[in-house]
């Protein structure tokens, strides 16, 4: 290629990402221009080092021109009545607890589920001003006729929308640009209230300024029937501290590795003190944590406050818990209910070999349970050489939530299988979870024991699920998930054929100097030809229909087909957590599904080889050809890298946890910096000798606003820089 063609390739594609990713207002012009000045970009000539001034120049007249802002959670969720006495009148209730005026056109409200109706929001919301979103505004009025400041539009109109379970549901608030703005997840039970489930108050938020995603901002009315469109009955200015997110690093400790505890912790009015308190065997024995900026801190006074539990023999278990205490002596503890609950870890501990190989989410008539119910369900397999007791284990549709459900005193042999019914009836046997899986695709796993760290053991996403095709792995060694024509409950899964014979086989979601950017590779892998007429490619799980294959399509035995991005109408992210779904012409039959991570550029990712279960980076692409055509697979990530890499956060956006990974070809000193769009160092990730191969490190964005930051690796041989989004 030309170098007028590099520059041209290299201008065009560097305004793309701006137009995607540039949220920065005037301020940050300069702070960038450094960065990308000192960012690992290399330029061959006089002509290419111009084309980035040329570049710097429309891009400083694009920052000035263009004001970005960030939802921030100035408008809250601050009431909800999910289950009222005698006829059920729902509502939920926003508060501007900004300076602000609002304009809430094109904001809506909506549940847990993306294929609900969202309720659309009217009207501006001025500062210290309710607005009442009820479920029908009719009835709604003829309960609450004083309430004026009422949302023309209800949530379920005469029933033809949606309600909020009784048991526990979601209320999300998105505004005008369709970016979650808030979000309350409740429950009728654990740390939540449960007079609010029927017996007359509603949930109310203490206070505006507390975090209303926590149970313990939250008390039930003290007035039967609650306080729509009013200051709150529970209401209080001197709020109980908070102190949530814990985080332990590393994960699974061993006898050489000093533990890092760390907690968010704030009050309004002052904390007194916050301690660790740790348990070794003889009692909990109290340490103050600090904000000092050392142990893992990244900033004195940023409300992250650390402790260090001292290297512990091989075997021990270490219990522990947080506490913030507030100048008035009001208290609040991570985890909610401790010391009854608490966290832990075993030293030297390794999870088993279990994997959850299968799943059926829309079971018609594949197999019933004991009572003759056709329920969801997921199946467990020991890969482990010996027995293992599941007791204390725990699954869940949610990788972010691993205490979902409890497992029961079972012990699986060696290649034993099991099913565990997902069919949120505990009360039905102890293999009976206490929830149900969407058809629409969400997650699976299973956790260890607290004792055992709570980690991940193995997890997954699976796509669009039909009536009485599963999901699960063949071979079960592969890395990723396929539709199964016949389900196989309590057996392996290679005596079921594939459900689809077309599959996606390749994709390339980034590219650094032009050409081919982002596209996807179709692939027949059966004997007969394939009528792809009016089948699905998305990116999204809420809108699968996003682009339509032309009628009279015909896939050939062993052909190929790519479409670019250009025709998609869409792109595919860079950072990761992203999915490609292809979907039968019906619009409601998985095909296939692939869940991928963080993306390199001018490399992709596919099957190898062609449609099978393995997938593998391929150094160069093999867009439109075999897989197995010689191409440079990366098959083994865990070897030494022959080369320094920074890698993109993931994920990005993020809200507040993201993960940043960097490649080191050999043992040295490494620091990662973060930096606010000012140039300052608010964080330092990392400051240590690593040993060669790929780390990984996740920070935590707590009290940190949302914006623009950067990321700097630095060793004595390399520098590199990298844009990320707070977005909350």
């Amino acid at each position: 290629m030309s170098i007028w063609l590099r520059c041209i390739f290299a201008f065009l594609n560097l305004g793309r990402n701006i137009a995607i990713y540039l949220y920065v207002n005037v301020k940050d012009v300069f702070i960038i221009y450094r960065l990308i000045y000192t960012a690992d970009v290399h330029f061959d000539t006089k002509l290419e080092f111009l084309m980035k001034n040329v570049f710097l120049f429309f891009f400083i007249c694009f920052a000035l021109s263009t004001s970005f802002a960030f939802a921030q959670s100035d408008i809250v969720i601050n009431e909800i009545m999910y289950n009222s006495l005698g006829t059920d009148v729902e509502y939920v209730e926003l508060y501007n607890a900004s300076l602000t005026e609002y304009n809430l056109q094109n904001w809506y409200l909506l549940d847990d589920a993306d294929d609900h109706t969202p309720c659309k929001l009217a009207g501006t919301l001025k500062s210290g001003e309710y607005l009442v979103i009820a479920a029908d505004v009719t009835i709604f009025k003829q309960k609450y006729p004083a309430v004026s400041n009422v949302n023309p539009s209800g949530f379920d109109p005469n029933g033809n929308g949606w309600s909020l379970a009784n048991s526990g549901d979601v209320v999300r608030l998105f505004n005008s640009s369709s970016t979650l703005h808030d979000m309350v997840e409740f429950v009728d039970g654990g740390d939540w209230p449960t007079s609010p489930d029927g017996n007359g108050p509603s949930l109310e938020l203490i206070n505006p300024v507390l975090d209303n995603s926590l149970a313990t901002s939250w008390d039930p009315s003290v007035a039967n029937n609650g306080t729509p469109g009013a200051k709150n009955s529970v209401y209080s200015t001197n709020v109980q501290p908070t102190c949530k997110d814990g985080q332990r690093s590393p994960a699974l400790p061993t006898n050489s590795d000093k533990v890092t505890i760390a907690v968010v912790a704030y009050d309004n009015e002052g904390l007194a003190r916050v301690e660790l308190f740790v348990n070794l065997g003889s009692g909990y024995v109290a340490q103050s944590m600090v904000d000092n900026g050392t142990n893992g801190d990244a900033v004195a006074g940023d409300s992250l406050y650390t402790a260090v539990i001292p290297a512990q023999a091989a075997g021990k278990l270490v219990k522990y818990y947080a506490v913030a205490t507030d100048n008035i002596g009001q208290q609040d503890f991570w985890p909610n209910n401790a010391p009854t609950d608490y966290h832990a870890y075993t030293v030297d501990y390794q999870p088993p070999k279990l994997l959850i190989t299968e799943v059926l989410a829309v079971n018609n008539s594949v197999n019933s349970d004991a009572f003759g119910d056709f329920d969801d369900w997921f199946e467990i397999h020991n890969a482990d050489s010996k027995s293992i007791n599941l007791d204390g284990m725990y699954v869940s549709n949610s990788l972010n939530t691993p205490k979902k459900f409890k497992l029961p005193s079972v012990t699986l042999a060696p290649n034993e299988y099991m099913i565990i019914w997902a069919d949120d009836e505990s009360n039905q046997g102890n293999l009976h979870a206490n929830f149900k899986l969407s058809s629409q695709g969400e997650e699976i796993g299973i956790f260890e024991t607290v004792d055992h760290g709570n980690v991940l053991i193995h997890g997954w996403k699976f796509g669009l699920m039909s009536a009485n095709v599963s999901m699960g792995f063949m071979p079960e060694n592969g890395t990723a998930p396929e539709y199964l024509k016949s389900p196989t409950p309590n057996a392996a899964n290679q005596t079921s054929p594939l459900f689809s014979p077309v599959c996606i086989n390749e994709f390339q979601s980034t590219s650094d100097f032009g050409g081919p950017d982002d596209w996807i590779e179709i692939y027949n892998r059966s004997s007969q030809n394939f009528d792809i007429s009016g089948c699905f490619l998305s990116d999204s799980r809420s809108d699968m229909a996003k682009w339509t294959f032309p009628q009279g399509k015909i896939l050939k035995p062993g052909e190929y087909l790519v479409i670019y991005e250009d025709v998609l109408g869409f792109s595919l992210t860079s950072e990761g957590n992203d999915v490609i779904m292809l979907t039968a012409a019906d619009s409601s039959t998985g095909l296939d599904f692939y869940d991928f991570g963080p993306q390199q550029p001018d490399k992709s990712e596919g099957r190898f080889p062609d449609g099978a279960n393995t997938w593998k980076i391929f150094v160069e692409p093999t867009r439109g050809t075999s897989n197995s055509s010689g191409s440079d697979v990366e098959t083994n990530p865990t070897a030494t890298p022959g080369k320094f890499e920074l890698q993109q956060n993931y994920p990005n956006p993020f809200n507040p946890t993201t993960t940043i990974t960097f490649s080191l070809p050999a043992r040295q000193k490494a620091t990662v910096k973060i930096f606010n769009t000012l140039g300052q160092n608010i964080y330092t990730l990392v400051d240590d000798i690593l040993a060669a191969g790929d780390h990984s490190f996740v920070w935590q964005a707590q009290n940190v606003p949302s914006g623009v930051y950067f990321y700097q690796l630095d060793t004595d041989d390399f520098t590199a820089v990298r844009k990320m989004i707070l977005a909350r």
